[in-house]
């Protein structure tokens, strides 16, 4: 029992801070003042919080794409891309795993109203 609760917690605890850190990219990406050196300086202490946690497999699309988002802004970091293409690039990305996961959390329902004459 003790070893569920422990994987559990690990489980959540790395599931944050994936979301964290999307969120902290996002934040820090549309600001007005975003230039490139500080954008490396950013994600360099953002994926130190990350390695404070640790790493457990997931088997979801949603923090699948998550994790390959850490990917991408790390190689945007190494790539010595410009700054409006960066934050072009990586908004996209953002929205396109928010919408991911609100896709699942929603479906739409075709609701039926009842006919006066049905009665």
């Amino acid at each position: 029992m003790e070893e569920k609760r422990r994987e559990k917690y690990l489980l959540t605890r790395y599931k944050r801070e994936l979301e964290r850190y999307l969120n902290r990219i996002v934040n820090f990406v549309q600001k007005e003042t975003f230039k490139t050196d500080e954008f490396d300086a950013f994600v360099k202490s953002a994926n130190e919080k990350l390695s404070h946690v640790q790493k457990v497999p997931l088997y979801n699309d949603y923090f699948e794409k998550l994790e390959q988002f850490i990917e991408k802004t790390n190689r945007l970091c190494e790539s010595g891309s410009e700054s409006d293409e960066i934050r072009a690039l990586l908004l996209h990305e953002a929205n396109q795993i928010r919408k991911s996961k609100r896709k699942k959390s929603y479906s739409r329902k075709e609701r039926h109203r009842s006919r006066d004459d049905d009665f």
